[in-house]
């Protein structure tokens, strides 16, 4: 027979707390005795320690009311661990481990409470909601871990740290409080709340865990306000279907690896200023972006970063990049414009631009690169599939005589230029006639690049000094 329980007996008529049970630390169990095993709703005054949860845990198991917020918990220790392996709780923290599993339905809180333990109230199934009181600072890993039915945080106007996993797997959780001064969102802390779809970013967040929205149900992150935050952790952001727009402080410097992965809804991402590298597979799988500008001062793509961005035309790439990893911006099917403002070609890694017709490209280079890009490897696909019409190898003849360097062509030659293999230009001439010469005295490489312009057509040529 459900019971509730509200004040033994012999204590009752004397009760001024609306029938809530008066308890000192470590005597709770000493206070409800027998009927433990049948209490259903409870609510405490007094002082409570470790003791006195381990008792709530063991031995009332249909407990779900809980109304604690009368009391002050005490500090605890001893050789023997109570929760786990802990020997330690201290003092206004509710217990590491102390409500896990327990069918909780309605919870509340002392008012004196900072820290709510590791793994507190995990696994808490039939918990629907939880109200934060404004002196937790810190919530603890695992600590709602897989609560599956809670849908709404409230309060929490004091709290700092969120740990790791705190919140992971709360699908039904939507709303979550703005928590005003949190500086750190520990890894998985709402990894797989899907239905969770707004969450305000304070400006006092430093720090972004790995994973610690992966799988949520975001539509927007405006983090533009987190002037502290350095650093997105990696996967941070990923596999969220609904995320469709992003918005990142200039203090960021770094976006973890996969920190927005198979994001596939986003269609705006705007880039910090600071941005100096994005890892490896950090945007892949953005497939509703149509265009993106990276900041200046960016130095490196990694690996995959913008893998499989179907629906982007165009991209600018800035003059500080200096390299692009393997299949950065591989199945870019739509890719129309590309421009690289970087005078030295960035090095690429391996299939930079898998599955991209060359064809349907116009890449644009400054003009004093132009050689270089020709030369480099990957870049210089992008210009055999232009226009332009390769000069006729039997109307042209170079002779390398020692220094000098001897241009003949059955036609006028119009333009040559020379080359060092870094793409330099070092000499250009309009001799406007059949043959013409060139020296190398004064350039130490052994190896330079000749471009002719001959009867309207073009001509590259490696030449090697003898």
């Amino acid at each position: 027979m459900k019971k509730t329980f509200l004040a033994i007996l012999l204590l009752a008529a004397a009760t001024p707390w609306g029938g809530a049970v008066e308890t000192a630390s470590g005597k709770l169990s000493t206070v409800i005795g027998e009927d433990a095993a049948s209490v259903t709703e409870l609510s405490l005054t007094g002082t409570m320690d470790a003791r006195d949860f381990k008792y709530i845990s063991d031995s009332m198991p249909q407990l779900s009311v809980l109304d604690i917020s009368g009391v002050t918990i005490e500090e605890y220790s001893d050789r023997e661990p109570l929760f786990a392996n802990f020997t330690y709780y201290p003092a206004d923290e509710l217990p590491k481990y102390s409500l896990m599993g327990k069918p909780l339905t309605s919870v509340s809180l002392p008012s004196t409470l900072t820290s709510i333990g590791e793994a507190a109230f995990a696994g808490c199934a039939e918990l629907t909601e939880i109200s934060l009181p404004s002196t937790v600072a810190t919530i603890g890993n695992y600590a709602f871990s897989s609560a599956s039915k809670l849908a709404d945080i409230k309060g929490g106007e004091g709290v700092r740290t969120i740990g790791d996993y705190a919140f992971s797997r709360d699908a039904a959780l939507t709303t979550v409080a703005s928590l005003p001064q949190v500086e750190t969102i520990g890894g998985h802390a709402f990894s797989g709340c899907s239905k969770m779809a707004d969450f305000t970013f304070a400006p006092s967040l430093r720090t972004i865990g790995e994973s610690a929205f992966a799988g949520s149900g975001l539509t927007s992150a405006d983090m533009s306000g987190c002037t502290s935050l350095s650093v997105v952790g990696a996967w941070a952001f990923a596999d969220n279907g609904s995320l469709r727009e992003v918005n990142m402080p200039a203090t960021v410097t770094s976006l973890g690896e996969g920190a927005f992965f198979y994001s596939s809804a986003l269609q705006q991402v705007a880039l910090p200023e600071g941005l100096v590298k994005i890892n490896e597979y950090t945007f892949m799988g953005g497939k509703a972006v149509a265009t993106v500008t990276l900041p200046e001062g960016l130095k490196e793509i990694g690996d995959y970063a913008f893998s499989d961005w179907t629906t982007v035309r165009e991209i600018i790439i800035p003059s500080t990049v200096e390299y692009i990893g393997d299949r950065a911006m591989r199945n870019w099917n739509s890719l129309a414009e590309l421009t690289s403002n970087a005078v030295t070609p960035p090095s690429l890694g391996d299939n930079v631009w898998e599955n991209v017709d060359y064809e349907k490209v116009n890449l644009t280079v400054p003009a004093a690169g132009e050689m270089a890009y020709r030369l480099a490897e990957q870049w210089q696909d992008f210009f055999k599939s232009s226009s332009a019409k390769p000069l006729a190898a039997e109307s042209l003849r170079v002779a390398v005589d020692g220094d000098v360097v001897t241009i003949t062509s059955g036609e006028e030659i119009s333009t040559v230029q020379l080359f060092d293999m870094s793409g330099i230009l070092l000499q250009s001439a309009a001799p406007h006639s059949q043959q013409f010469s060139l020296t190398l005295s004064g350039y130490s490489g052994r190896a330079y690049v000749v471009r002719c312009v001959s009867g309207g057509n073009e001509k590259i040529i490696k030449i090697s000094r003898q």
